[in-house]
């Protein structure tokens, strides 16, 4: 435990007193979920060569320790504040709601939003110094109205701020339409029917809240014998298509349709199509449309220009639905590579969208600092990381071997962006590129909810809700690596503060006891109220007893689960502490006043929002509990 709290505990430094040559800019660029050792393996192997050209000209840390939990909204709470989730608020991608005399131990709400953030992001202690901050996407940036309006971190700063949002603006699901949910059949009603070698075919797709009729047909100039290509329109008529697709190759750009917009109930959102498959005697075919999303401005009058330039907002790419098998079988199911080169297809896309938006930014806004950030690797890493892990019982070497090249492609196409950046930024200009956490294979997973129901702490009623009256403590749905003890300052909580220790104990002895076979499952205990100060963990909106898993398993939140722990699909995760070195990842920086060729070997997240405000030249965020990485520094 000494060591843990070495390495996670704040050092001194908000404070530093030193100030490096002062950047004109920092471009922040947020990669989700690098696992350092494969960046590092392709480092070597010269397959990410932009990452390389940052390594050698700048400083870079590939042994990063972040924020504990180690999840998404938590880790970028620490990179943007310069503090631990205790003091941030943000313990997890979902918290749990306050003040505790309020809510229960059931409530919680998003850790990705502005209104669960209690410490300063370093884009309003830049505003604050009278620099501009544009935000593309990132973390707790939506809603806007704490930042511009005014609120916790200060007054409003709407002139120097301007921030944008997608994931708020999300309207549905992505989908795969086949000729199941709606078959092709003789066209009927059409005005201006386009030439067609063979009798022209119909149906009709719903997306989000609009029907849309689409025709397919034999293009003439096409010398393939068959239906080949199928037109979006809003109406009948084939003198207002909308798009045109196409199943060209895999890596087309041209296949994917404009941004159409679509009902929703939410209002007008828009979408983007492919057409990855048609059979020549239109008897099947398979559309995919992203998500429907209505993206969200501090200044909307902005949204038309950013939407002309980059396409809707994407978010994420289709892994939902890889993984069902809609996309075709996958590897792991015997498939022969065609669901990942769709899939991969997908992740291209975001990528596309999410490098035109930021190049938008940067040349049409006047900014100081800009934050960008992209789901990869992360999603790619959850698909595919237990099947390249060898340690797991049951690895496939063959399974393995195959999907490699694909994840590979996925670094890569993060590469390729910060490459187009890289020759687009400004001169004067710090890039940052950092990611939040790693990634770890598992291929089983351990219900504490169950250990704690067998152990008599925690009481379900008749209908599987948890009874608060006779419950004490919760591994809660929000899977943040913590428990929950249904404590008398929180509403209905029934643990005494005398009898603390004893169910505090209770809970250890059950946990102790889980095994798998011989093997000890449940690796280690934290109780935040001993050592929630140094491991910057607990807190009001943290948890009570914070947890660690042997390699190889992963939490299960259910509750009532029939078994302690199961066998799962091989699968990527995180969320353990930040000092497992699976857990641990990047940070670079390059640009003036940054050292040149510099290896940091004592990095962690907290540290990254005080060392961007010193080469800045700017106080860092009025909460920052890291140091400046003065060895980054050119002296």
């Amino acid at each position: 435990m000494a060591v843990l709290v070495l390495a996670l505990a704040g050092l001194a430094g908000a404070g530093e007193s030193l100030r490096a040559q002062p950047a004109t800019r920092v471009l922040i660029v947020s990669w989700d979920g690098v696992v350092s050792a494969f960046a590092e393996q392709l480092l070597r192997e010269g397959k990410l060569p932009h990452l390389a050209r940052l390594v050698a000209g700048g400083a870079s840390a590939t042994a990063v320790t972040t924020a504990f939990p180690s999840k998404t909204a938590a880790g970028h709470a620490t990179l943007w504040t310069g503090a631990p989730a205790r003091v941030t608020g943000i313990s997890g991608n979902a918290v749990p709601r306050t003040p505790r005399s309020q809510f229960t131990i059931l409530d919680a709400h998003s850790g990705f939003n502005s209104t669960a953030l209690r410490a300063e992001p370093l884009w309003m202690a830049a505003a604050r110094a009278g620099r501009r901050a544009v935000v593309v996407q990132t973390t707790q940036g939506w809603p806007f109205d704490p930042y511009v309006r005014g609120g916790p971190f200060g007054p409003g700063q709407g002139e120097r701020l301007m921030l944008f949002e997608g994931y708020a603006g999300i309207a549905g699901g992505d989908a795969v339409i086949t000729a199941r949910q709606a078959p092709l059949r003789p066209a009927e009603g059409w005005q201006h029917l386009p030439p067609s070698a063979a009798p022209p075919r119909e149906a009709t797709v719903t997306i989000g809240e609009s029907a849309l009729p689409v025709l397919a047909v034999d293009d003439p100039a096409d010398p393939a014998t068959g239906y080949d290509t199928v037109l979006v329109a809003r109406a009948k008529d084939g003198a207002q298509v909308e798009a045109r697709l196409r199943p060209l190759p895999s890596g087309s750009p041209e296949a994917w349709s404009p941004t159409l917009e679509v009902a929703t109930r939410s209002g007008p959102a828009g979408v983007r199509l492919r057409l990855f498959a048609l059979r020549p005697d239109g008897g099947d075919y398979l559309l995919y449309t992203t998500r429907p999303v209505r993206e969200q401005a501090s200044r909307p009058e902005l949204l038309p220009a950013v939407r002309a330039a980059a396409g809707v907002f994407i978010g994420n790419g289709a892994s939902r639905l890889y993984e069902q098998g809609a996309l075709g079988p996958t590897i792991p199911q015997g498939g022969d590579g065609t669901a990942e080169r769709r899939y991969l297809e997908t992740v291209r896309l975001t990528q596309r969208q999410v490098l035109e938006a930021t190049r938008w930014a940067m040349r049409a806004l006047p900014w100081d600092l800009l934050w960008t950030y992209t789901p990869y690797p992360d999603e790619a890493e959850h698909l595919w990381r237990g099947y390249l892990e060898p340690a797991l019982p049951g690895h496939r070497p063959e399974v393995a071997a195959r999907l490699r090249p694909f994840l590979e492609e996925v670094y890569r196409s993060c590469d390729e962006v910060l490459g187009a950046l890289l020759e687009v930024r400004p001169p004067g200009t710090v890039v940052a590129l950092v990611s939040d956490h790693g990634l770890e294979g598992v291929n089983r997973t351990v219900n504490i909810n169950t250990v704690l129901q067998r152990a008599g702490l925690l009481t379900l009623d008749a209908q599987g809700r948890v009874d608060l009256s006779r419950t004490q403590a919760l591994y809660p749905a929000i899977n943040n690596a913590y428990i929950l003890l249904n404590t008398t300052d929180r509403r209905e909580g029934i643990v005494r503060p005398e009898q603390r220790a004893a169910v505090v104990a209770a809970v250890r002895r059950a946990l102790a006891a889980v095994r798998d076979g011989d093997r000890p499952v449940v690796t280690a205990v934290w109780d935040a109220a001993e050592v929630g100060e140094a491991l910057g963990i607990g807190g009001e909106a943290g948890g009570d007893l914070y947890l660690d898993l042997a390699p190889g398993y992963d939490f299960d939140a259910r509750l009532a689960a029939a078994e302690v722990v199961a066998a799962r699909d091989p699968y990527g995760t995180h969320l353990f502490v930040p000092t497992r070195p699976s857990m641990r990842t990047i940070l670079l920086l390059h640009g003036p006043g940054v050292a040149a060729g510099v290896r940091l070997r004592e990095a962690r997240t907290i540290d990254l929002a005080p060392t961007l405000a010193a080469l800045l030249g700017i106080s860092p965020p009025r909460d920052s509990r890291g140091r400046v990485l003065l060895e980054a520094l050119q002296r």
